[in-house]
């Protein structure tokens, strides 16, 4: 049994905070996809985690689903957050 499988079987309600497996898996995604393009993680210490609502958001933009105004703000704002952060990487090189 693969490990989505697997996570699906043991997880039928997700948590709120995912790892980067735990999120991959509840998109079906593969982890670099989401590493690269999906939404922005959240960060406690060391640890990297995906919020539920963010991984739900960014789905239901990549269907063309009717997003309200708000959330329309709030996706034009992750993703300039999303550009400026890779420029200044990019430039601290």
């Amino acid at each position: 049994m693969g490990s989505v499988e697997a996570l699906r079987r043991i997880l039928p309600d997700w948590p709120r905070l995912m790892t980067v497996d735990q999120a991959s898996a509840y998109l079906s995604l593969g982890s670099t996809t989401l590493r690269e393009h999906g939404p922005s993680p959240k960060r406690q210490g060391k640890r990297v985690l995906y919020d539920r609502r963010d991984l739900d958001r960014w789905a239901d933009s990549l269907g063309d689903q009717p997003l309200t105004e708000t959330e329309e703000v709030q996706e034009s704002v992750e993703a300039e957050r999303r550009f400026l952060e890779k420029r200044a990487r990019r430039g601290s090189h």
